[in-house]
């Protein structure tokens, strides 16, 4: 069965039900820290959990504020928090048909529903246009006969065939006629699909065909040291601790047990240890890439736990885990001391073992999944995901990472958002696509994921790169080189790609980053120019850039200021000429006669109040005007820069 479709309601900080579609393969659910992404995932995995199987508590779990009075009005164990809708598979049609005593219909659904009380419902619905088509297709109705059939219920549908039979009957098209006058009888057993719930004998026959829920977050981890004679008595009363599931499943993928363990032949058994550790060391460095000489070794200990009452020593065996690193000349290390990432990947694939090639559907839920990784590594987990766990089963999982999402996968998002505030308390959590959410912080993730994916495409061009430090300059070079080139002057090399990095004090920092690997030089300007220049210049030596790729505007000549801005390109009447229009009315008459910069001229003639981009803006959507006044010096000046900056 394929998971379509579930619904959450009074649950935790769920207030009103809230349906959530989900994907085919991987569904990724994006939201701020307690938002609900986790209960949304907790929720799912009680419906029917494959491991670490977990109740609902009503006292502790139902709307906190809502408990008193909706307890007064009905029996809250029967509320169900938990829905959901499976589309049902090739395989799933063949094994309902024995059970519901024929084949479900095209489109036919399994609906399954936990309660607070912990019951599980199954029903399976069908439209009644697929259970008429079906009906029709068993008996031979003709298509044009039961295209002629309307009705919202099955008895709507019957008393409509007995009709049309009559009808068929008078016209002598008695072979139709006799098809269609079956069709009522051949319509019962379907109600069930409709209307009447399935017998608890057939319950009991289809809960095992439901998908089981495998729920995974940080508190699963591997421990480096186990103590076994304890794990096997938990294991045999079933009172399990947090991380136990994930060693028991990787004693079972090394067909063993705990109390397997406590014999004698501990170094035969050891041997399938060391096995399955090599085995899940493998499936890991597929995907990990930040150091592939890692080994996974256990050991074991006899150490002395206590005493009996006779005063003899009382030894347990301790399964050790380690982790030998041969990139450090094979030194050993306890599991635990290992990075908190690795930890994670492995306990995970350790804890899913048992259900990596189980043939019946297993949906994985991810709580947070990789967040201790790298960056880079969380891309790499990313694509274990998708490529690996999606491709096998369902996979759900919830992250606040940029590194966790695929903006071009964005449909296959849901954005989890807690409304409620203090004014409000009883707005409660809804569930939207991300395109559709209200809330700007509940899907920064996706739009840093999206930046970053836009700014990676453009770092990787092929062409050198041009570091300014705003949106201005990027408007004030591209305008006037297009216009000097028209004019047959040098305009800026059409190799260069600028890049606004968003203020002068990122430049040292986008130099020393991306110039490793790009082609990179940079325009220094501004009140801060000596500093950064330093600072831009120290970046470049240090990867490599020569220094005249690293062009300070204030030594470019022309009589311009040593701190002189973009604007200061531009003569003091052309500059005029865009600020009087796009921010405030003012002439040259009003400024200060000084050297400095034209925008500490405009400030101490009291416009405090500045904006770099209106009078870019301005220039783009009246440059025809503009050019038509533009002095000759300041054309000189820009295409002064442009050969300075030449490839």
């Amino acid at each position: 069965m394929i998971l379509t479709q579930i619904q959450i309601e009074r649950f935790r900080n769920f207030i009103d039900a809230q349906t959530m579609d989900v994907e085919e393969h991987v569904t990724c659910l994006v939201g701020k820290n307690e938002s609900g992404k986790t209960t949304v995932l907790k929720a799912l995995h009680r419906l029917n959990p494959a491991n670490a199987s977990d109740v609902f508590d009503v006292v502790t779990e139902y709307p906190r504020r809502r408990l008193s009075r909706d307890r007064q009005a009905q029996n809250l164990g029967e509320v169900e928090p938990i829905t959901a809708w499976f589309d049902l598979e090739p395989g799933d049609v063949a094994a309902l048909k024995p059970i519901l005593g024929f084949e479900p219909p095209e489109g036919a659904q399994v609906v399954a529903a936990r309660s607070y009380d912990g019951q599980l419902s199954i029903d399976i619905y069908a439209d009644v246009a697929a259970i008429v088509a079906a009906a029709c297709k068993d008996i031979g109705v003709d298509d044009a006969d039961r295209d002629a059939l309307t009705g919202h219920t099955l008895d709507e549908v019957g008393s409509a065939a007995r009709q049309l039979a009559k009808d068929l009957e008078a016209a002598s098209e008695q072979a139709r006629s006799n098809a269609v006058a079956k069709l009522p009888n051949a319509l019962k057993p379907y109600v069930l699909l409709t209307t009447e719930q399935i017998s608890e004998e057939q319950h009991q026959q289809i809960e095992p065909l439901l998908p089981r829920f495998f729920y995974f977050d940080n508190y699963a981890l591997l421990p480096g040291d186990c103590d076994l004679t304890e794990l096997a008595a938990r294991a045999a009363s079933g009172k399990r601790n947090r991380g136990d599931e994930a060693l028991l499943a990787l004693l079972r993928l090394a067909g063993e047990d705990p109390a397997s363990l406590l014999d004698e032949n501990y170094t035969s058994r050891k041997a399938e240890l060391q096995a399955a550790g090599a085995d899940l060391t493998d499936q890991v460095f597929k995907y990990w890439k930040s150091n592939d000489a890692l080994t996974v070794d256990f050991d074991t200990d006899m150490p002395i736990v206590g005493n009996d009452s006779d005063g003899h020593p009382i030894r347990h065996r301790f399964l050790k885990i380690e982790l030998r690193d041969e990139r450090h000349g094979g030194v050993s290390t306890n599991f635990e001391l290992r990075s908190a990432g690795f930890r994670w990947f492995f306990s995970f694939l350790a804890a899913f073992s048992v259900y990596r090639d189980d043939p019946k559907r297993v949906v994985v839920l991810l709580d947070e999944p990789a967040m201790s990784l790298h960056g880079e590594a969380q891309k790499d987990f990313l694509s274990y995901i998708v490529d690996e766990l999606g491709a096998r089963q369902q996979v759900l999982y919830t992250t606040h990472s940029q590194h966790m999402l695929d903006p071009t996968r964005y449909e296959t998002m849901r954005a989890i958002h807690d409304r409620a505030t203090r004014e409000i308390p009883e707005l409660g959590v809804v569930i939207t696509p991300v395109d559709l959410s209200a809330d700007r912080h509940t899907i920064l993730p996706v739009e840093a994921a999206i930046g970053y994916s836009v700014s990676q495409h453009l770092f990787l061009g092929t062409g050198p790169h041009l570091a300014v430090e705003g949106s201005s300059d990027f408007v004030y070079l591209l305008r006037l080189s297009d216009h000097l080139a028209r004019l047959g002057r040098t305009g800026l090399d059409p190799r260069l790609s600028i890049i606004p990095v968003g203020g002068v004090g990122n430049m040292p920092a986008f130099v020393a980053i991306m110039g490793r690997r790009l082609d990179v030089r940079a325009l220094v300007d501004g009140a801060d120019t000596v500093s950064t220049a330093k600072k831009v210049s120290a970046a470049a030596e240090a990867v490599g850039i020569d220094a005249d790729k690293i062009v300070v505007l204030g030594k470019l000549g022309h009589g311009l200021p040593a701190t002189a801005d973009i604007e200061d390109l531009f003569t003091t009447k052309d500059y005029l000429w865009l600020y009087d229009r796009a921010v405030a009315p003012i002439s040259e008459a009003d400024l200060p006669v000084t050297s400095e910069p034209i925008l500490r001229r405009i400030s101490v003639a009291g416009h405090a109040q500045f904006d770099h981009a209106k009078p870019a803006h301005y220039l783009t959507g009246n440059l025809t005007e503009f050019l038509a006044q533009v002095d000759d010096e300041t054309l000189d000046r820009f295409e002064t820069l442009f050969l300075k900056l030449t490839v």
